[in-house]
């Protein structure tokens, strides 16, 4: 009988510990929970329809923003922010109109963002990674960039910096 108890706390510890994440892991392991108050629904939402482009370079060398970023294996739902391509374009499209942050896509896509940190790109010991939007420096926590319709988001690690390239917004 002990045994089965020790197991038991032991299955409800590691639940425990696996829901507490639930908002980073999301879209991997839970694919349809709330994430930093974005739902993933059936249907794009129509109310809002922007569209922001990302790009991140470590070291001069491209990271790839992955197709499908909020859009959970199954393909049951969406959630409001999320790629289709993996050409760095975030889309929104929710069912309300509100501020959604590049922060907020990052805890959909399930990697990290910080000053220092931007999926696999890392700043050097010390340093901070490089941002802008649309060509100017942004200084504060880049999980706080609200995402706009067609702006242009470029955050580095380097030297060597990469050379970003504009959107091509005439495909959507």
């Amino acid at each position: 009988m002990k045994v089965k108890i020790a197991v038991f706390v032991a299955v409800l510890a590691l639940m425990a510990g696996v829901f507490a994440q639930a908002p980073v892991r999301a879209q991997s392991m839970f694919g349809g929970l709330n994430v930093d108050g974005i739902e993933c629904q059936g249907m794009e939402g129509a109310v809002e329809h922007i569209h922001t482009h990302l790009q991140i370079f470590n070291r001069g060398r491209a990271v790839q923003i992955p197709a499908q970023v909020g859009i959970p294996q199954g393909g049951s739902c969406l959630y409001w922010v999320h790629t289709h391509t993996p050409d760095g374009i975030i889309h929104i499209e929710s069912p309300v109109t509100r501020t959604f942050t590049l922060g907020q896509f990052f805890d959909i896509w399930g990697e990290p963002l910080s000053r220092t940190q931007a999926a696999s790109a890392r700043a050097a010991h010390g340093k901070t990674l490089r941002v802008t939007v649309n060509g100017k420096t942004w200084t504060g926590d880049p999980a706080k960039i609200p995402l706009r319709d067609r702006e242009e988001i470029v955050i580095q690690s380097g030297p060597p910096w990469g050379t970003p390239h504009k959107a091509d917004w005439s495909k959507l």
